[in-house]
């Protein structure tokens, strides 16, 4: 009795939240007419979960089915009653449903999910602005990239076999596996592309770094240096921004390492986070030095959303990487794969990182140290072309800036990896 109670009162305090989102609405003069508040949905919730309990009790359809008709009723009669006194549309009404429907999985003990759904309605109420400002944001072509990234992650993903198809040593190649790390690295870009447009990069030197960081460090480390020529007085906020992003790409080695081998991230994280802490500090060195904090204006050109393109380019390198991994362990063992991790990190640090990641998995053929070890050495050397680029492109005053942090950084990933 006490986990029925339970139950209802989950409804309850659902429907209490939705609803008080609702009555702060109905306050605005343009909302006023808007049905149901802070009483109506917690009693909408309270009915779906009494038609949960009133089916099991009747042992028959009906007795479930009969309150959310007649609670169904109420909403159609509400909605055809309002609707000529504001503009067209059925948010609340649909919201008022799903309250209703809350409240029946509450019943049935799904407790994570009903609260998992109260939460996202109620983020939906709340945002509305601010969604409707970011759908008018969006290009057509973004569009077109969300739908094509939902084609690749729902219809491809699934039909791709599981099980590796070629013999030795191309037989650690399971397309699933590739696709999956393909799915990986775009959902992170996209993620960092629109917090990017949401955002922007005026806001903040360390706001500016990161998102791009998300997207591409390389990209913002080419913008910010090609920029610093024409404005060296700009140079400590280009080398904050830079060695911010720089910053993101480990922070992003840490997610894709718990996405892909959990286990693996318990001893991961100590290179990265040293490397990233460290870096932190002499980005606040630098802040700090003198004093002048300046605001970086200029914007870093990212590429659109999702490319197909590109997306089948980055699964032939992950793909090309990891049978190269695979090939150098087999003849060279450990050494093979240091060697590999260094030559791959050159252009893309993600491949790399989720193919030692996958080979190092509990049945996997590459041992957890030396997973961390190559994924170390890959960053490492990715930073290290991220820095020559700055000594190639950079005005003189940004090199200054940005050289003893690039040292600090490296000597500190390299020791976390192979001495701590």
């Amino acid at each position: 009795m006490s986990e029925l109670f339970y139950h209802f009162g989950v409804a309850l305090a659902i429907g209490l939240l939705i609803g008080l989102e609702r009555e702060f609405k109905k306050s605005d003069e343009a909302q006023q007419f808007l049905f149901g508040g802070i009483r109506t949905f917690p009693l909408l919730a309270l009915i779906g979960c009494s038609a949960g309990l009133l089916g099991d009790l009747m042992d028959s359809p009906w007795g479930f089915a009969i309150p959310i008709v007649i609670a169904g009723a109420f909403l159609v009669v509400a909605y055809t009653g309002t609707v000529k006194k504001r503009d067209f549309g059925m948010t609340t009404e649909v919201a008022a449903l799903l309250t209703i429907i809350i409240g029946i999985i509450c019943y049935y003990g799904e407790i994570e999910l009903a609260a998992a759904l109260g939460i996202i309605v109620l983020v939906l109420l709340s945002f509305k602005v601010k969604l409707h400002e970011f759908s008018k944001m969006l290009t057509r072509e973004e569009i077109v990239s969300l739908a094509k990234f939902g084609l690749m992650t729902a219809i491809v993903l699934p039909i791709l076999p599981d099980e590796p198809t070629l013999p030795a040593p191309f037989d650690v190649l399971i397309l699933r596996n590739i696709w999956l790390m393909v799915v990986l690295v775009t959902a992170i870009g996209m993620v960092g592309y629109f917090l990017k447009k949401l955002i922007g990069n005026r806001k903040a030197i360390v706001l500016t770094g990161f998102i791009g960081g998300l997207v591409s460090s390389t990209a913002v480390t080419l913008s910010f240096s090609s920029q610093s020529k024409g404005r060296p007085t700009l140079s400590k906020a280009f080398a904050i921004a830079i060695i911010v992003s720089w910053i993101t790409m480990f922070l992003r080695i840490l997610v894709e390492v718990a996405v892909v081998n959990s286990r693996l991230i318990i001893e991961m994280w100590i290179p990265m986070a040293a490397a990233a802490v460290v870096g932190g500090l002499y980005c606040w060195f630098l802040y700090m030095k003198d004093g002048k904090h300046e605001a970086i204006a200029e914007e870093v050109d990212v590429e659109k959303p999702f490319s197909l393109k590109k997306s089948l380019i980055f699964g032939g390198l992950y793909a090309a990487v990891i049978v190269i991994a695979n090939i150098a362990q087999i003849n060279f063992g450990d050494k093979g794969i240091y060697l590999s991790a260094i030559a791959a990190g050159f252009t893309d640090v993600d491949a790399i990182t989720l193919t030692m990641a996958e080979m190092s998995q509990a049945t996997g053929t590459v041992e957890p140290s030396v997973a961390i070890r190559a994924i170390s050495l890959a960053a490492v050397s990715n930073t290290l072309v991220k820095a020559a680029i700055v000594l190639s492109t950079a005005h003189i005053a940004l090199k200054k800036e940005i050289l003893p942090g690039v040292f600090l950084i490296v000597f500190a990933a390299l020791v976390a990896a192979f001495i701590v």
